[in-house]
């Protein structure tokens, strides 16, 4: 199979699996998309949150609403300027992806372990390359007119 029509292939996968997690979390789409987006790039502030996420800034204040009451993001002031604020997953966040992120997150790993050195090199490369092309599709600009 060709590669792009793998990538759809997982695209349209890793949105069934987002779909089949949040029902499982009783969450939103968009709830689990914020989960992940502090998830892998750590705490972040709304106006970050609502980037991220190309979410306006009220639509990103009731979506950490929302989440902080269900008890899976907190906010948090910094000790060095109080006026900024800081969101991130509580425990409770944790636990409850065990039952679904967690053992997928573990079966990558092991696939990533079954592969030598030099192809997790490529593998990486590649997936690295994908990840930039999709940050610069997500801010809307195309890739050929930088």
């Amino acid at each position: 199979m060709e590669i792009v029509a793998l990538w759809q292939k997982h695209a349209a996968l890793q949105y069934s699996f987002a779909s089949y997690a949040a029902r499982r979390m009783e969450l939103g789409l968009t709830e689990i998309a914020c989960l992940e987006q502090i998830q892998v790039r750590g705490p972040l502030n709304p106006k970050e949150i609502g980037q991220h996420l190309n979410l306006r800034s009220g639509s990103a204040t009731a979506l950490i609403d929302r989440l902080e009451f269900k008890g899976f993001v907190e906010r948090s002031r910094r000790r060095d300027d109080r006026r900024s604020l800081k969101v991130g997953l509580t425990e409770n966040a944790f636990v409850a992806a065990e039952n679904d992120m967690i053992p997928l997150a573990k079966a990558l790993s092991q696939i990533a372990r079954s592969k030598s050195a030099h192809e997790r090199e490529v593998i990486e490369a590649f997936l690295s390359e994908v990840n930039d092309q999709l940050q610069v599709h997500c801010e809307g600009q195309d890739a050929n007119h930088k």
